[in-house]
């Protein structure tokens, strides 16, 4: 098969959504198939074309996720004349993938994360036009007739549901995690250093995410700032790419201005060996999110039997398994009581829950040839 991937982000860049398409165009290409992605080229440092892993990566220059709307369209055009099938993701990218494989009659898939609906009017960091249009477009782009739609949960299932969209062509595949690798990295990280890392710090709390405005990155400080105070031996440690650089510096900002930034640690641009180190090495991570398709983080730290605070929101009680505890309230006090209760070590339990990279593209290779067959 050939799969032409349009996506706003891309490898290396960092997040959920890019760590998905980067193992399932990975897995396609290793397979035999025949995978190619037009994304934007956010780091003028990247190549604007490249073979990667069996994956051919065109990069279209333009200067944010917006603008590779209307600048995608040419590209997408040229490089899906041969290929089967154009799968796309929420949310820019998904209105030139649909227009594009409709004049090139297509079969098209679209992968819904997560549908806010009302949520835009919750989250912080929006002004009321940005809430306005983002919902706006946001409807827009699920209106739009795929062939077939992906909810990466049933969470986010139910919420397209209740949106309006035909349920008959919506589809659950829970994003897949590599357990093999995770092992393999687990293995390698030594026992001695965990232990020396935890006697520094006896509360080593760490927040893993993208700078989007629904993580809960408000809650985190807010709270952070009572808490660390509070607890002197306690320390914060966040990881987080630079990008966008407005929200990169309001949250620097935030941080810097805090009586308590000197327990504050922020990182950038980890392997993943590094990664699942710096999670290993945490007492327990902190995800205060307003909303969640699926959580990748979560998922990682449950494979890696590392307690997790949770805001419980979305498909977050699919995915968090082991040792947890729930936030009664997404306010900074329910987190502060979360941080509290951890401390204490007043875990919840849930048996452990697994979501298999294998199982993930053999669903996804099945609904590939389900549409092109059909």
């Amino acid at each position: 098969m050939k799969i032409l991937f349009v996506l706003e982000y891309f490898h290396p860049y960092i997040g959920g959504v890019e760590h998905l398409f980067w193992e399932l165009s990975k897995a396609l290409a290793t397979q035999g198939h025949q995978v190619k992605v037009i994304t934007t080229r956010f780091d003028k440092k990247l190549p604007q074309k490249e073979c990667k892993d069996g994956i051919d990566i065109y990069r279209v220059n333009c200067d944010n996720r917006f603008s590779f709307f209307i600048k995608s369209v040419p590209s997408i055009f040229k490089n899906s004349k041969d290929f089967d099938v154009v799968h796309t993701t929420t949310y820019t990218a998904a209105p030139p993938a649909w227009l594009v494989s409709r004049l090139r009659n297509k079969k098209s898939v679209l992968t819904f994360h997560e549908y806010w609906g009302d949520l835009w009017k919750q989250v912080p960091y929006l002004n009321r036009r940005q809430r306005i249009l983002y919902s706006a477009f946001e409807r827009m782009v699920s209106y739009l007739p795929f062939s077939k739609i992906v909810a990466v949960s049933k969470f986010t299932q139910q919420s397209l549901i209740k949106a309006g969209v035909n349920q008959s062509k919506i589809r659950v595949i829970y994003n897949g995690l590599d357990y093999n690798f995770i092992e393999q990295i687990n293995a390698k990280i030594a026992i001695s250093d965990v232990k020396t890392t935890k006697k520094r710090a006896t509360l080593n709390y760490l927040f893993v995410g993208r700078l989007g405005v629904s993580k809960g990155l408000d809650l985190l400080l807010e709270a952070s700032a009572i808490f660390l105070q509070k607890n002197p031996e306690a320390t914060l440690k966040l990881v987080i790419p630079k990008l966008p650089k407005k929200m990169y510096a309001l949250i620097l900002n935030k941080i810097n201005s805090l009586p308590c930034m000197h327990q504050i640690t922020v990182m950038h641009h980890l392997t993943k060996e590094e990664l699942y180190k710096q999670i290993k090495q945490a007492s327990f991570i902190v995800i205060p999110s307003y909303s969640e398709g699926f959580c990748f983080v979560a998922a990682e730290a449950c494979a890696l039997n590392v307690p997790i605070i949770s805001s419980d929101r979305g498909a977050l009680k699919e995915v968090v398994s082991g040792q947890y505890i729930p936030m009664n309230s997404l306010t900074t006090k329910g987190l502060l009581e979360a941080l509290q209760n951890a401390k204490q070590q007043k875990w919840h339990y849930k048996d452990s829950v697994r979501f298999s990279l294998d199982k993930s593209v053999e669903q996804y290779v099945h609904l590939y040839k389900e549409m092109i067959d059909g």
